[in-house]
């Protein structure tokens, strides 16, 4: 569904005051998708701009699901007049890398991923509203401002489709052992691109082989997720799927003895396939993922309700670190590997430091977390302080403090500590 198809959904609310009927100046759109339905009210005044925005929200509903998205969407309190602005002016000067310049960043967990990764520049890109991190696979400013530039520009005349198949992003992916308690490792990849190949060798291994599947409809996701799989001890990745419908037909024929589902497919909830392959095929262990766009959102996103939360990061080639016991000891039943999770986040509740990073930022105001988590992304100081409307001197001794409570030496040591809260 294109942009044209939303513009005849677009509308706007109306209220009565004082007898009389007022109407909103933004628009509004109202999105279904697998029984959910959802009026999302759009940054955009003008028409077009509020259909490619409802556009780009439908086609990151189907990439990344309602939780992804509804939590991006909330997570920022600024007035949205203040953020509308903000959009406005990557549209009108994203083609030129100058303006990526201010907003080139460092990423903390790209080391994991290829060495040198962390002194590398990322960037965040926005455009009707969807944004992702990307990483752009050098240290110098002027080729990471330019190649900033030309994923915009791709983005913008060829929409995100073309821009995903092209460019790697980097994402969060939480993997989801538990629920009550809830307990989840996550973990940062980069996806893969057309054009791009991962080396295919294996590290030799003792252990008997562990098939697992993965059912995920982004195909550059799909593709770094089977190799984070097999850089695992024992662990091959023996088929991936990119819809819920060819998982559950085709599962039993490559003797999957684990299925990665993730909750974002296109056809069916992946809740509603595990539910479904415990009946057609209750000898797979499934496992469900959520994908997001950074760890931030994965915290917004977690359900409430649970007696226990427990978060644990992991590298992207130990993503099934849980059941590693199980795996070891050659025990690969349900009951099995159900005793390894609870053993291993155990392990992580007694381990765990009391004192640190997270007892650090814990010291920050409300507005020094705003201003970190803007920072975090990019932002440069004056667009800070246009957004919280604030002056840029406020923003500057806001900054001071956050360094002093953080032990910081610069911005970037501040923003390495954020992320790894």
């Amino acid at each position: 569904m294109e942009p044209e198809y939303w513009r005849g959904r677009l509308f706007r609310n109306s209220f009565t005051y004082r007898g009389d009927r007022h109407e909103v100046k933004h628009w509004s759109v109202k999105i279904q998708h697998l029984g959910a339905r959802k009026t999302f009210s759009l940054r955009a005044v003008d028409e077009k701009q509020a259909a490619m925005e409802a556009c780009g929200i439908y086609k990151a509903i189907l990439n990344r699901g309602w939780e992804s998205v509804i939590a991006e969407r909330t997570e920022v309190s600024e007035p949205v007049r203040a953020e509308s602005a903000a959009i406005a002016s990557v549209n009108q000067s994203g083609f030129d890398p100058g303006y990526w310049v201010q907003r080139l960043i460092h990423r903390k967990y790209g080391r994991l991923l290829r060495p040198n990764a962390e002194r590398e520049f990322s960037v965040r890109i926005e455009h009707a509203g969807t944004g992702f991190y990307f990483p752009l696979g050098t240290d110098g400013e002027k080729v990471a401002a330019k190649s900033a530039a030309r994923i915009y520009r791709v983005i913008a005349e060829q929409g995100w489709v073309t821009a995903s198949e092209r460019y790697p992003r980097e994402l969060s992916v939480a993997f989801r052992w538990s629920d009550n308690p809830l307990a989840w490792t996550y973990t940062t990849v980069f996806t893969q691109t057309v054009s791009q190949s991962e080396p295919s060798s294996k590290p030799s291994s003792q252990l008997p082989e562990f098939r697992v599947g993965i059912v995920e409809s982004d195909p550059g996701l799909r593709q770094a997720l089977s190799w984070c799989i097999n850089q695992q001890d024992g662990c091959y990745c023996v088929a991936s799927f990119a819809n819920a419908r060819i998982a559950l037909n085709e599962a039993q024929r490559h003797s999957i003895e684990l299925l990665l589902v993730s909750q974002n497919l296109t056809d069916k909830s992946g809740i509603g396939c595990l539910n479904e392959l415990s009946v057609t095929a209750p000898k797979i262990y499934g496992l469900l993922f959520s994908v997001f766009e950074d760890s931030e959102l994965l915290f917004k996103a977690a359900p409430g309700g649970a007696p226990c939360y427990v978060f644990r990061r992991t590298p992207p080639t130990g993503i099934l670190v849980p059941i590693e016991a199980a795996l070891k000891a050659g025990a690969r039943t349900r009951e099995q590997f159900n005793k390894s999770i609870r053993r291993y986040f155990e392990n992580v509740v007694i381990s765990s430091p009391i004192h640190g990073s997270a007892n650090e930022l814990s010291n920050l105001t409300p507005r020094e977390h705003e201003i970190l988590g803007l920072l975090s992304k990019g932002h440069p100081d004056k667009e800070i302080a246009d957004l919280l409307r604030i002056s840029t001197w406020t923003v500057h001794g806001h900054l001071k403090k956050i360094f002093e409570k953080l032990g910081a030496h610069n911005r970037t040591d501040a923003v390495v500590k954020y992320l790894n809260k």
